[in-house]
């Protein structure tokens, strides 16, 4: 939306109200909701490794998660995470020692299967956004 320098006081308000009157929020959060759901699912479906039991990769899920913005901005923040095997996620994704005589021995191959599902989710999310907002 353009406008001049006279008219940006009015330009200001009515974009406010529009955001105040919960519309554009409500948009917004369920958004960011559904592409925290799509990262979980892309994860559930694996990635480079091999997988002996398939525990690992049906753990993952997203939660909203509390936090002071939530408050000051009425948006939602979601977390995308392994419910039981958080502690392998940094060692798959990053490679790791080897437990038999760290790194003299050899390292194990890292496997990176976060950091691309991260890459696509700001699109996704921008996507999103502006499918609800526009109809």
């Amino acid at each position: 939306m353009r406008t001049d320098i006279d008219g940006l006081d009015e330009a200001i308000k009515n974009e406010l109200e529009n955001w105040s009157n919960g519309e554009l929020r409500r948009a917004v959060n369920e958004s960011l909701e559904e592409t925290a759901a799509a990262a979980a699912e892309s994860l559930r479906r694996g990635g480079p490794y091999k997988e002996r039991t398939g525990k690992y990769t049906k753990d993952w899920t997203h939660d909203q998660r509390g936090s002071r913005t939530s408050v000051i901005t009425g948006l939602n923040g979601y977390s995308v995470y392994n419910k039981k095997h958080y502690q392998l996620t940094h060692l798959l994704e990053k490679g790791h020692q080897l437990r038999r005589g760290g790194r003299k021995v050899g390292n194990v191959k890292a496997f990176e299967h976060i950091a691309p599902v991260n890459e696509t989710l700001g699109d996704l999310a921008v996507s999103k956004i502006r499918q609800k907002v526009r109809g």
